[in-house]
């Protein structure tokens, strides 16, 4: 027996040894077709997302042990200085769910759901938070890695991976064909490692840099709220009794306080950005200067380090070589070397490491005589 779903779907039956099998076969592919696109046109379902958001914003037991596990990998995946390891962490987080409540109970007025996310979402971070003061006051042995140190300088380009980190989520979140478990992960990417890196940098008394890896997550906790916030608003999500609830100006009202702590955080992580640069600007331009007056004569710049003084910057580079350069040569090319960002000058200091070639006597396979030792690449001789 058939339901009636059934018996609404168009049949088609094929004789195989019909003439007209071709014929056949494109109105199928047109009916499998038509179907796809009804499929891929399926109504957002309201109350089912509604639910859905709700029940993630929820303190439970899988909240606090999934984000508990990604805080413990993520931590040794900072301290062990493995980006795989931080992106693996990422696959059991579950931060997202408080995130997305605090934006559906901002544009559907629902307040008891903004604090139940806003309970969740605080215990969340505390938890990971502590859980990375842990691990740096028992691995403080260890030294502080590059991976932890690049979450302590917040721009305007994380606002903007958190902004489209947000969007992609609360899209996924009404979408009955994405899944949010991927969205969510590429989300808490944004959030469980600088908070952890926050907790080790508190516990090896690092104040300024735990500042900022806290600073990293907040930017991200608002921004992904802001944009979460205007996709589920543009979607139809809109409750209350506010005449000018459907309009632009009711969502800015009710994200006003986000808003405002986002522009805040815009300006200050612009003026980073700007610093950032001209950083960079500053050190390539000395890099090239040394690089050009000092990589001569088989010698071989190793490490360029920057020193920044109070009232000068000391630019240390380490040489190996032949020939060592005179205080002479360093002299001339202070008086060549650009400003710092202050506009005090730059002063170089060299450590040079002679390189001394020890060989045996000259085989017939490999020539090894005194000129061909000095130069970085060894010609075989056939």
């Amino acid at each position: 027996m058939m339901n009636k779903k059934q018996q609404d779907m168009p049949t088609i039956i094929i004789d195989e040894h019909n003439p007209d099998q071709n014929k056949y076969e494109q109105l199928k592919e047109k009916l499998r077709y038509k179907q796809a696109l009804r499929e891929n046109s399926r109504k957002i379902d309201h109350k089912q997302v509604r639910l859905n958001i709700q029940a993630d914003a929820l303190p439970s037991k899988t909240f606090f042990i999934m984000n508990a596990l990604a805080a413990v990998i993520a931590g040794y995946g900072l301290l062990g200085d493995s980006t795989a390891v931080v992106i693996g962490a990422m696959l059991v987080a579950m931060m997202l769910g408080p995130i997305s409540g605090i934006a559906l109970a901002l544009i559907d007025a629902r307040w008891l759901l903004l604090k139940t996310s806003l309970s969740t979402l605080a215990l969340g971070v505390i938890m990971i938070y502590s859980i990375g003061i842990i691990m740096g006051l028992i691995h403080f042995d260890l030294p502080i890695t590059n991976e932890i140190l690049a979450r302590t300088k917040p721009t305007t380009i994380d606002l903007m991976i958190a902004l489209a980190g947000g969007a992609a989520g609360a899209f996924a979140a009404i979408s009955p064909r994405l899944s949010v478990a991927v969205v969510g992960v590429a989300v808490a990417t944004a959030l469980v490692p600088p908070l952890v890196a926050s907790g080790i940098l508190l516990a090896h008394a690092q104040l300024p840099n735990s500042a900022n890896a806290f600073l990293l997550a907040f930017t991200n906790m608002v921004a992904i709220q802001v944009s979460s916030s205007l996709v589920l608003w543009i979607a139809g999500f809109r409750r209350g009794s506010d005449d000018d609830i459907n309009s632009i100006w009711g969502f800015i009202k009710r994200n006003s306080l986000s808003l405002i702590i986002l522009f805040i955080l815009a300006i200050y992580l612009s003026f980073n950005l700007i610093q950032s640069v001209h950083k960079q600007l500053y050190e390539t331009q000395i890099k090239q200067q040394i690089y050009q007056n000092l990589n001569v004569n088989n010698n071989v710049i190793d490490i360029i380090q920057f020193d920044q003084q109070e009232d000068f910057t000391l630019v240390r580079a380490s040489i190996r070589g032949d020939t060592a350069p005179t205080a002479t040569e360093i002299e001339k090319i202070n008086t060549q070397l650009a400003k710092d960002r202050k506009g005090h000058p730059s002063y170089l200091q060299i450590r040079f490491i002679p390189v001394h070639i020890i060989q045996t006597r000259p085989i017939n396979t490999v020539n090894l005589n005194a000129q061909d030792a000095q130069e970085l690449s060894v010609d075989r001789v056939n």
